[in-house]
């Protein structure tokens, strides 16, 4: 089907689930959970990512060495933490050539790892946080991009790089995205701003070979810039050609609340990241702080579902729904009511953080994924989606259990992922415990929840 057919016909399924009562019926869902992939069992992890190539069957994992022996590929230096990264078959469940250095830190550890795949350039681009890199013993961003597998000729790393190596100030919680159109690719980081009390975020543009397309950091905090911004994320919109930018923010009329922004994948003629207004997409469901926000456009109505976690994760979480208005303005405006995914208490039934979401383009199901801790589950939990965004049947009080751990999965950003790989139509949950080890899990949904006659959802 064309595209733009495609995009017609989603609308009306859209307004289908809406008015039409036997759409929103739906069955319990059917899943598949594989067995656990270890990654780097010869040493101690920490974080991870996961990047999907759409061009052939392959997938980058990436994640922490906390002992690393190896030496830095930017300096030449003896590492003290490494990046590092192996391709993988999802097709043949096999590793594809041997693991790599990606980046070394000589100076001190690594945190917030972060990676996605860009189209254009059939390249993945990888961004992480060395403490102590800068002479003043600031924490800088390394970036670096790495060939797929079949281009990289023996030598994965394409390029590396630092980015403002002498600041004076620190970097923290990246997040990037690459445009399916152009390749340009953006950088988002909260960082502490000379002279405030609270953190900011700031923006970068990259080409998609790396070279830098603003000359200087942009704050993306504009709502109420002094006010303290946490766990940035950023995801590339193809129908929209932009990117979305999302953070919580503590406001001075309330609790923490979710906010969104538009960019542009160009830049302005005066260097910056061009950007719309801040606006607050999130409710105060309940009487606690809002945070660690995770969103994606639903592709099966256009809109956005977004997730959150209730006072540091202790008290659950909720699942808020907005549309994107026309350019120039891209206002937003809420177009679900706000629902939780987990109603929790005091840790009862357990602490959540950082919930992730993808979408299976086949099966018509949207995951939410998370850690589980401090109650009566340790490990990783999921929730199922269906097409209009709603949890579907059958789903326990206490979520979907994908895997018990004997060790935590921190509570802290970049730890865990989620993504769906056409090639093996699973979902991929990539996570770290504490104990050091880093496992990745397929999921693969066994049920569909969309119409096999699209005719049957419309509006007659």
């Amino acid at each position: 089907m064309k595209r733009d057919v495609w995009k017609k016909t989603m609308g009306w399924l859209a307004v289908g689930f809406v008015l039409c009562g036997a759409a929103m019926a739906q069955i319990e869902p059917t899943f598949e959970i594989g067995d656990p992939i270890i990654l780097f069992e010869e040493t101690n992890t920490k974080e991870a990512g996961i990047a999907i190539n759409t061009k052939e069957p392959e997938v980058l994992f990436v994640t922490i060495d906390t002992l690393a022996v190896d030496i830095d590929p930017l300096t030449g230096d003896p590492a003290v933490q490494a990046v590092i990264g192996f391709y993988y078959n999802p097709i043949t469940l096999e590793r594809k050539g041997d693991p790599f250095i990606i980046v070394g830190n000589p100076k001190g550890n690594f945190q917030k790892l972060t990676v996605t795949y860009n189209p254009v350039s059939n390249k993945y681009f990888v961004a992480v946080c060395a403490e102590n890199y800068s002479p003043n013993g600031s924490r800088v961003p390394l970036m670096a991009l790495i060939s797929s597998h079949s281009e990289a000729n023996g030598n994965p790393v394409y390029k590396v790089w630092a980015w403002d190596k002498d600041t004076t100030v620190h970097y923290q919680d990246t997040a990037v995205a690459a445009s399916s159109k152009n390749g340009n690719m953006i950088y988002v980081s909260e960082y502490s701003p000379a002279g405030e009390s609270g953190e900011g975020v700031i923006g970068l543009l990259y080409d998609k070979d790396g070279n830098p397309l603003t000359t200087a950091n942009t704050r993306l905090d504009t709502l109420e810039p002094t006010r303290d911004e946490d766990d940035p994320d950023v995801y590339y919109l193809e129908n929209n050609d932009v990117f979305l930018f999302i953070t919580n923010i503590d406001p001075s009329t309330s609790l923490n609340r979710i906010t969104a922004t538009v960019v542009q994948t160009t830049p302005g003629a005066d260097g910056k990241l061009q950007q719309g207004n801040q606006q607050i997409v999130s409710q105060l469901r309940k009487n606690f702080s809002a945070g660690h926000p995770s969103a994606i456009e639903n592709p099966f109505t256009g809109e956005f579902i977004g997730v959150l976690d209730y006072n540091n994760g202790p008290d659950g979480g909720d699942i808020f729904y907005f549309n994107i208005g026309p350019a120039p303005d891209y206002i937003f405006t809420e177009s679900q009511p706000q629902i939780p995914f987990l109603d929790s208490s005091g840790s009862n039934p357990f602490n959540l953080r950082h919930p992730r979401l993808a979408a299976d383009l086949n099966s018509g199901v949207i995951i939410i994924s998370h850690n589980a801790r401090e109650g009566s589950f340790q490990g990783m939990v999921f929730t199922l989606l269906g097409p209009d965004g709603k949890i579907l049947p059958g789903r326990p009080d206490d979520l979907y259990k994908l895997i018990a751990t004997d060790s935590p999965v921190s509570n802290d950003a970049n730890w865990h992922d989620v993504k769906w790989d056409p090639n093996s139509d699973s979902f991929l949950v990539i996570f770290a415990t504490e104990d050091g080890l880093t496992r990745v899990i397929p999921l693969k949904i066994t049920s569909k929840h969309l119409p096999e006659d699209v005719s049957d959802w419309m509006i007659q």
